[in-house]
């Protein structure tokens, strides 16, 4: 099997997932979408609130 005959399987292979594949709907992508951003703006908040403790220590020391 040459390399041209390895790509070929495996465009078929990925082609066959795809077809499969289940797609939410447009309500479930959108409460996924809604949490994943909420878990964005989380992290960034504690980072930030990180950075303000640890900017006010070492102010103080």
């Amino acid at each position: 099997m040459n390399e041209i005959d390895k790509v070929r399987d495996f465009v078929q292979h990925a082609l066959r997932v795809l077809n499969i594949s289940y797609h939410p709907t447009q309500e479930e992508f959108n409460t996924t979408a809604k949490i994943t951003g909420l878990g964005m703006v989380l992290i960034g908040v504690i980072g930030y609130l990180i950075t303000l403790v640890f900017g006010v220590i070492d102010k103080l020391g």
